[in-house]
């Protein structure tokens, strides 16, 4: 059976306010991410002191802040968390490396914004839903939100006071996997990037259980780093500042990633936007190609790659990948044509719907692929792919009665002729709508009355909406325009967010890794609806 999709993805933007951050990372857990490197604990005289040795690569940024325990933007410097783990001596930790980092190797990255929020000797219970460590992190977030960035990734590092207790070691993948599910729920971010660390040490015998427990989670968009054999301070726990910072960490040059191994042994270099990173797969994991500092390059993959699954790749004689799988035609992957004949979906999708314009690639094969890949075959069979969109067009041109809702309920009634079902309507407009009070206002009323009316003409009900939300627009109604998007209070009717995902240089369209990142959370919110 034929399931047939729609795609109405017009232009899209994003914007950032250049002196707040544009990107967010939440530091939590305990200790070693709060920061004792340099710590010193001086037994003559009973006095615990930091050394104030701060390391070339955690000197403070002028693009790097940190939100303080007044809930404030301030330049970032060590030790991060010295308002915020309280009555305890705080040292270095790997925030400030991490946040360097990133910016050395991604110079036009833009304004980093830390989230200090660890606090040291807690175990995981103590981060459940409701707790209080738990609450002020999500608020810390939301308040951080409000400049106008976007979470980029949690960065954890937790677990040594789990290894006390066999009851707390045995129950630590359930907790901290409800942990993280909780978080992105109250996030609204089904997909954040969740980097955690690998223990190195623990507070009792049971430190193999915890690490195994961190190791095996097959979360999506969870990956881990492993900080066994990083040297410790005196204490035998905690980190030392070389630590926190180091360029070659001595034992993982491996790192399990599960959604981004290839298992054929192949070499090859990922050489788009800005990725350049070689690896080297076996079925064991991954080797990064380049020295660099190892928690800031699993983000740099997660965030520039999405986490897509790599099946296979073509590779040219020189090594490059020309395009990524989750865009690659597949025979169960059809499209109507301009011609209303279906053929083998392949990139640009709207070459012949979108005329006049020059297309590239979209979210839709992204979308389809991953659909397939997740979703039993048996429930979804070959998909059907009825590209509609035209760039740069109002809601009220979409309006019943208007030629562009005229051809997308002719080409619907066409496409489901032979039997095929329409699983869902993909609709991604409203930038044209920013640039007018009137029409922003409207859009709420335009956007509901279209659904109803494309329902009703339809025959269909109860037919799935899946829409995204802006992040920015042609004109100064943005917030307007995305309140509506996401206030429709409908049956059947999902938002995905857009915002934050990167733009190309003429700051309106998704670059080609974010296309493939929003077809796949397309996919994910028309997946949630199988279950």
């Amino acid at each position: 059976m034929l399931s047939i999709f729609f795609f109405i993805f017009l232009s899209h933007a994003c914007s950032v306010k250049s002196k707040l951050p544009q990107n967010i990372f939440i530091l939590a857990g305990q200790s070693n991410m709060a920061g004792r490197g340099g710590v010193i604990n001086n037994t003559k005289t009973n006095t615990v002191s930091w050394d104030g040795i701060v390391p070339s690569q955690c000197q403070p940024n002028p693009s790097i802040l940190r939100l303080n325990a007044k809930f404030t933007w301030v330049q970032a410097h060590e030790p991060l968390h010295a308002d915020i783990d309280l009555d305890k001596t705080n040292g270095v930790g790997p925030g400030m490396s991490f946040a360097n980092a990133i910016l050395t190797k991604h110079r036009s990255f833009g304004v980093i914004g830390l989230v200090p929020c660890a606090i040291g000797g807690t175990n995981i219970s103590e981060w459940r839903k409701g707790s209080f460590n738990y609450e002020q992190m999500v608020r810390r977030t939301r308040v951080a939100l409000q400049s106008g960035g976007v979470i980029r990734a949690l960065l954890w590092y937790q677990g040594e006071a789990d290894t006390i207790t066999l009851e707390d070691a045995e129950s630590y993948k359930g907790r901290l996997e409800k942990f993280f599910t909780d978080l992105r729920s109250d996030l609204q971010d089904p997909m954040l990037p969740i980097i955690q660390v690998g223990l190195a040490s623990g507070q009792g015998p049971f430190v193999d259980i915890v690490r195994e427990a961190q190791l095996g989670s097959d979360l999506l968009n969870v990956q881990c780093v492993d900080a066994k054999g990083l040297p410790l301070e005196p204490d035998g726990l905690h980190l030392t500042t070389p630590s926190q910072v180091t360029e070659k960490n001595p034992l993982p040059t491996q790192i399990k990633m599960k959604m981004l191994v290839m298992d054929k042994g192949q070499f090859w270099t990922i050489n788009e936007d800005e990725i350049v990173v070689l690896v080297a797969t076996t079925h064991e994991g991954f080797v990064l190609g380049q020295a660099c500092k190892l928690v800031a390059c699993v983000y740099l993959i997660i965030y520039d790659r999405a986490t897509w699954p790599v099946e296979e790749a073509s590779v040219p004689a020189n090594g490059a990948v020309t395009s990524h799988r989750s865009a690659s035609p597949i025979p169960s992957i059809l499209r109507l044509s301009a011609k209303l004949s279906w053929e083998v979906a392949h990139e640009p999708l709207h070459s012949d719907i979108d005329v006049g314009k020059t297309c590239g690639v979209g979210p839709g094969m992204a979308f389809a692929n991953e659909v397939r890949l997740r979703a039993n075959e048996s429930r979804v069979g070959v998909v059907g792919l009825v590209p509609c969109a035209i760039g740069g067009t109002k809601i009220s041109e979409w309006g019943k009665g208007t030629r562009l809702y005229s051809e997308l309920v002719r080409r619907a009634n066409v496409s489901a002729s032979e039997g095929g079902i329409i699983r869902a309507i993909l609709w991604y407009q409203g930038e044209s709508d920013t640039v007018r009070k009137e029409d922003a206002e409207a859009y709420a009323g335009n956007m509901k009355n279209f659904i109803m009316d494309l329902r009703s003409d339809l025959n269909n009900p109860s037919l799935l909406i899946i829409q995204v939300a802006i992040a920015s627009g042609e004109g100064k109604y943005v917030d307007t325009v995305r309140k509506a998007q996401q206030g429709i209070n409908i049956p059947l009717v999902k938002c995905v967010d857009a915002k934050g995902l990167r733009l190309k240089d003429d700051h309106l369209h998704l670059t080609t890794i974010s296309e493939v990142h929003l077809g796949i959370k397309l996919a994910h919110a028309y997946l949630t609806t199988l279950k």
